[in-house]
C-alpha cells in the first residue's frame, strides 16, 4: 500500500474547550475536565492520546499473537501518563518565560495483563515484539515532521 495519509477533522462541539473529532465518519468529543475549566464532556487530549497508543499496541498483539505462537486468552493495556500541569498552567497564563519547559507527557507507562497460555519468557518476548512494531509508539519515539498550515498557505515547519 506504500505511503497513505490518514487525515481528521476537530470543530466546535458548544462550550469552553468542548470538541468533536472526526476521521473516515466516525467520531468522538474531546474535552477538559471541570476542574481545567471544560464541561467535562469527553476524555482530555492527553488521555485520548494514551488511547491511541494503548489501541494500537492491543491491534499489533492481535495482529501477531498466533505467528508469535502465543496461545491468547486476553489482553488488557492501561496506560499511565505523568504531566506538569503547573508547566502547563503556567505556560498558558504567560506566567514562565521559559519556552523550553516539557507541558507534555514527561513520562508514559504501558500496563500489560496477558492471560495467555505461555511461559512468562514466551509472554515477555511477545510483548517487546509488539511493542518494537507499534505505529503510535514509534510516532512518539521517533518524531515526525510537523508542518504547520494557517488558512491554505504553509507557515512552518518544525523538526
Amino acid at each position: 500500500m506504500g505511503i497513505k495519509t490518514l487525515k481528521t477533522e476537530i470543530r466546535s462541539a458548544g462550550g469552553t474547550y468542548k470538541v468533536e473529532c472526526t476521521a473516515r465518519n466516525k467520531s468522538f468529543i474531546l474535552d477538559e475536565p471541570e476542574e481545567m475549566g471544560g464541561s467535562n464532556g469527553g476524555m482530555n487530549p492527553g488521555e485520548a492520546l494514551l488511547n491511541a497508543l494503548a489501541g494500537c499496541k492491543y491491534m499489533v498483539a492481535k495482529m501477531t499473537y498466533e505467528r508469535c505462537n502465543i496461545h491468547l486468552g486476553d489482553i488488557q493495556i492501561e496506560m499511565e501518563g505523568e504531566i506538569d500541569t503547573d508547566a502547563l498552567q503556567n505556560m498558558i497564563q504567560g506566567n514562565n518565560a521559559n519556552v523550553d519547559l516539557r507541558v507534555g507527557f514527561r513520562k508514559i507507562t504501558t500496563k500489560w495483563f496477558i492471560d495467555a497460555n505461555n511461559t512468562k519468557e514466551e509472554i515477555e518476548k511477545f510483548v517487546d515484539f509488539v511493542e518494537s512494531r507499534c505505529p503510535m509508539k514509534d510516532t512518539i519515539e521517533r518524531t515526525p515532521e510537523l508542518n504547520v498550515v494557517i488558512n491554505g498557505a504553509k507557515n512552518l515547519t518544525r523538526v
